[in-house]
């Protein structure tokens, strides 16, 4: 890919830096990006207080409002047809019903029945009411990583079974607790289901059942959430295997697997002096899981904020930033703060804010910060079809999520190349002028095993035709866990991030004709017929 900038902006923009000219406005609106002031507002969002802002929850309610009232405080106006920043998403919200659901467990011992929060909670998305039967299976740590010498899963057939598998407890310094190996022990459950397990259940740690047991825990209900309205983009989606995952107790897991409880902690003990476990089919026995749910309907929102442009021509187009600023809340007295994720990109925000408060490009900026990402992309699929602009007048849309770990010179670009070449040609200028960052396109790739080109609000841009990129650090292994917190977070990257889609907003805000689409060839104009273009 060409790593040169096109049009005059890109000309000036790198001459302004190579030529030692004194700093353009641009520049000097830049640097009103700190790392302490990023801070300053990360230390609120991901504060306990916003108990992991779990949509819809009071706590995402707040948040949303505190973003409003700071974009506001820049000059932002509202965009929406009511004068208001935040747009209201309607949901379902379906949990399951504790007393309509059970698991039974018939074999030679007899028949077990365990009850829904004091045996096993609930995993994932449960939308509609289910029932499985089957034989178990268990597969150990249920783990395929044959490169890494661990393969649980060689000539086990998973169709129809209900597979248990054991929590990884494994060594800290263990090659499978490192990088891609970890991401691998992170969608064990997943595999399996799209191997065809009619569902999947996971047993809890020795350190989290011996929690359960001294503080009389309990697990937290698990509510899945859709949108309560039809939306063309979900007409198209491709249908998708068993999601039934589940956790359990020790109990339980000794039950269905026939085992005593010094027999599972012995299971666990190899588990940590990094040993397999080996896994076998349960004979004699058979699982019913009924689960039966409620629904019922709250409203979240969406914050939109914009900034007119400075040219009386193209302030007709716009460049969009948006993030999201819900996580998964809390559970089981844990709060799961969600600094990185997505609390980076959220107060990022702000800080382009301020900047673009200071300097602003000819086109407007529309800023949004999109509600219910971890729950289905929700937010932004909702406001994307029902923008209050036209989707063909969007030039592009900058996706800010997970900007605060890892390499602090590395950076992962999804969807930059997806649909323009201009986009990915704006962020090099940049980038090359500016930050100075190795640019990483591992996870661009929609068949790339860990799907992240469809896991944020990037993606349903890219599905109605308009150039989107993530910017994005990567996973650790503190992803979508308690330990996401403020003080792991580098300031400094986040802040060089930060300024990156502030600079790169300003270059594309100020060409003379909106991105071109010229990267796919059956993609040529923004707009709702680009859902029939296949990407999975």
């Amino acid at each position: 890919m060409k790593r040169v900038s096109s049009g005059l902006w890109g000309s000036v923009l790198l001459a302004v830096v190579f030529a030692g000219c004194s700093p353009s406005p641009e520049w000097r609106a830049a640097d009103s990006i700190t790392a302490e002031e990023l801070k300053t507002h990360l230390d609120i969002l991901a504060s306990d207080e916003f108990r992991g802002r779990n949509a819809p929850s009071p706590e995402l309610k707040i948040a949303s409002r505190y973003l409003a009232v700071w974009a506001e405080s820049y000059g932002f106006e509202p965009l929406l047809p009511d004068g208001r920043f935040l747009q209201p998403i309607p949901l379902v919200t379906i949990e399951a019903d504790a007393d309509l659901t059970h698991t039974v467990w018939a074999s030679r011992a007899g028949r077990r029945e365990f009850v829904l929060a004091q045996d096993f909670g609930l995993l994932g998305r449960v939308s509609e009411p289910m029932r499985v039967s089957g034989s178990v299976l268990f597969v150990g740590l249920g783990l395929s990583a044959p490169d890494q010498n661990w393969d649980d899963m060689e000539s086990l057939d998973l169709e129809g079974q209900i597979v248990v598998m054991l929590d990884p407890d494994l060594p800290a310094g263990h090659s499978l607790m490192k990088d891609a190996s970890r991401r691998l022990l992170r969608r064990r459950s997943w595999a399996a289901l799209q191997k065809g397990a009619a569902a999947v259940l996971i047993v809890i740690s020795e350190a989290r059942e011996r929690e359960f047991r001294e503080r009389g825990h309990s697990f937290s209900p698990v509510a899945s959430v859709r949108l309560d309205v039809e939306l063309e983009s979900l007409a198209v989606a491709s249908p998708r295997a068993s999601q039934l995952r589940m956790e359990i107790r020790h109990g339980m897991a000794a039950a269905l697997l026939g085992v005593s409880m010094e027999e599972l902690s012995g299971m666990y003990s190899a588990l940590r002096a990094g040993k397999s476990v080996l896994g076998r089919l349960i004979p004699g026995g058979r699982l019913d899981i009924r689960i039966e749910t409620n629904e019922y309907r709250e409203t979240t929102y969406n914050v939109v904020a914009w900034l007119e442009g400075t040219d009386e021509q193209l302030k007709q187009e716009y460049v969009l930033i948006g993030s999201h600023h819900d996580h998964v809340g809390a559970r089981e007295e844990r709060i799961f703060n969600g600094a990185d994720d997505n609390g980076s990109g959220s107060v990022a925000m702000l800080e382009i804010a301020q900047a673009l408060a200071l300097v602003r490009p000819k086109r407007s900026v529309i800023l949004v910060w999109h509600t219910a990402e971890e729950k289905g992309l929700w937010g932004a699929r909702y406001f994307v079809e029902n923008s209050p602009v036209p989707v063909e007048k969007i030039s592009a849309q900058i996706n800010l999520d997970m900007i605060s770990r890892n390499d602090p010179n590395q950076l992962y670009l999804i969807g930059s190349r997806i649909l323009s070449t201009g986009l990915d040609e704006a962020l090099h200028a940049v980038n090359e002028a500016d930050s100075r960052m190795i640019f990483d396109y591992a996870y661009e790739d929609p068949k790339h095993a860990d799907r992240f080109f469809f896991r944020s609000d990037h993606y349903p841009y890219i599905q109605f035709g308009i150039p989107a990129v993530w910017l994005f650090c990567g996973t650790t292994e503190d992803y979508h866990q308690e330990t996401d917190t403020v003080d792991r977070v580098d300031f400094q990257k986040m802040a060089r991030v930060t300024r990156l889609a502030y600079l790169t907003t300003m270059y594309i805000g100020n060409l003379s004709r909106m991105l071109p689409l010229d990267a796919h060839a059956d993609i040529t104009r923004r707009g709702a017929h680009n859902l029939v273009v296949p990407w999975r």
